[in-house]
């Protein structure tokens, strides 16, 4: 028997077949485009669903399998995107992308409203153009569309209903439409009537690892699948790829991709009020935490581009690798997101005639990992479960590199673990098939069962001790150039 894993992301999705001891027989990724149009960013969800079916054609084709012996598959999935349906679960337009910012006039209306004035607390998230505001956007601009709309599904949702038919989300998912109460894990009902959105429209909400079906016959017949294959409930891609990479309580996993998620779980929800940290839905008994530095890959694809298009990344670690804890003096805010207040805006400084491109890449990799210990240590400070933790369970394609590695390890104090697959929330998908097909018992089992193989790498002495001194310039500058863009904004 074995597992199908499925992960839709922004711009590629892949699929694995795996074996129930997690090793990877067969995959395949296809990559895609966002659509850019005058109003926002768009993707094309029948497209989505075409490259999954041939990834998962692919993927079996690979393993040399029989496809009819795949006990179960599970989705991981891009979070916020979502699409409205009719009642015959056609595509009425694009799906709305989470970057897209259209309806930001209706975040702005919802912050204003004294009537949600506990929404961040309940949500769980600070009031953007999400699910909901889009949703009042598109009854406003698009009446037509949310008149026949059946159902508005995201990533996880859609994909879940081509499959077998039904309309469910998982408890992390709901955690991204901003009309979700974290603590009573369903819809905030007076949210919808207020605004006269409604809330028939939106799927059910259930756990991951809940069959909610089993593959449609036309389904299970174009893609060599089984019709008793079972379809399992599965999560958001941050929280399903920190599944499938260990996260347990007490551990704290970091992504370390385009942007950097740093996620831990807690038995009872937080509220931060700096909004440092914010609470998702998990599972029936646990919340997760996660914090993010939202370009950290992205500054150093960002460097690699602009100052060295000649390096390869592994070129780029030796260099980093030959300059000493601190760039010699230079210092990268990595904070590069466009369009930014002064605050949020990047900066590399400390140059001299003696810097080097040494100098310049370790300051990179090192200003990334200053920023995630910072959320590390409000991670600590709100969930007493993760502040004893003696390791940082790190993934994505930063993951490869030893020397970044090795300075998180640093800078933390933490021992940093990786993974020895880098395709974790393709795991962590099938982890979740697994557990809905009864071959584990639970996430503990189902991660246990792994045959995952780690490296580990340690601090070092004498370049933690270097690395609290670094850090507190670093901090302190960065207070600084906060208070007075604070000022002059």
């Amino acid at each position: 028997m074995y597992l199908l894993g499925i992960d839709l992301g922004t711009t590629g999705c892949k699929s694995l077949v795996l074996s129930p001891d997690g090793t990877v027989l067969g995959e395949h990724y296809i990559e895609y485009n966002l659509i850019f149009t005058t109003e926002g960013v768009e993707q094309d969800a029948d497209e989505w669903w075409r490259h999954v079916q041939d990834a998962v054609k692919a993927a079996i084709s690979q393993a040399s399998v029989d496809g009819r012996k795949i006990v179960a598959l599970a989705i991981s999935s891009q979070g916020i995107s979502f699409v409205p349906l009719d009642r015959q679960g056609n595509t009425l337009m694009n799906a709305l992308s989470w970057y897209d910012s259209r309806s930001r006039a209706e975040a702005d209306q919802l912050r204003r409203d004294p009537a949600c004035a506990d929404l961040s607390r309940r949500t769980g998230r600070c009031v953007v153009p999400m699910v909901f505001p889009q949703m009042m956007w598109l009854k406003k601009h698009r009446p037509e569309i949310y008149q026949k709309t059946w159902k508005f599904l995201m990533g996880l949702d859609y994909l879940q209903y081509r499959f077998c038919g039904a309309a469910v989300t998982d408890y992390s998912m709901a955690s991204g439409t901003l009309c979700y109460d974290v603590a009573t894990q369903t819809w905030i009902s007076e949210l919808f009537e207020q605004y006269a959105i409604d809330q028939d429209k939106m799927p059910e909400i259930a756990c991951f690892g809940k069959v909610i079906g089993t593959v449609l016959p036309e389904v299970a017949r174009h893609l060599g699948l089984s019709e008793q294959t079972k379809v399992v409930l599965g999560l958001q891609d941050q929280k399903c790829a920190a599944l499938g990479a260990g996260i347990r309580n007490g551990v704290i996993t970091i992504s370390l991709g385009t942007a950097s998620a740093i996620s831990s779980l807690t038995a009872e929800r937080r509220f931060d009020p700096e909004e440092r940290v914010f609470c998702h839905g998990f599972d029936q008994s646990r919340f997760i935490l996660e914090s993010s530095v939202p370009t950290a890959g992205a500054a150093l694809r960002w460097v690699r581009n602009t100052f060295f298009p000649n390096l390869s990344y592994p070129q780029m670690d030796e260099l980093a690798a030959a300059a000493p804890p601190g760039g010699n003096g230079l210092f990268f805010h990595p904070l590069l997101t466009p369009g930014a207040r002064l605050n949020q805006n990047g900066q590399l400084t400390g140059f001299s005639l003696n810097t080097s491109r040494s100098d310049v890449i370790r300051a990179v990799l090192e200003g990334v990992s200053f920023e995630i210990a910072e959320r590390i240590t409000a991670h600590r400070q709100i969930n007493s479960q993760v502040a004893p933790a003696g390791e940082l369970h790190v993934f994505g394609g930063g993951a490869a590199s030893a020397i970044w590695c090795q300075i998180l390890a640093d800078v933390t104090g933490l021992d940093v673990r990786v993974p020895s697959s880098r395709e974790t929330a393709g795991m962590g998908a099938a982890l979740c098939a697994g557990i809905g097909s009864r071959l584990y018992a639970d996430m503990e089992q189902a991660q246990a069962a792994c045959a995952m193989t780690w490296k580990t790498y340690k601090p070092q002495a004498d370049n933690q001790q270097t690395y609290r001194s670094i850090m507190k310039t670093y901090m302190a500058m960065r207070h600084e150039r906060k208070k007075w863009s604070d000022f002059t904004c």
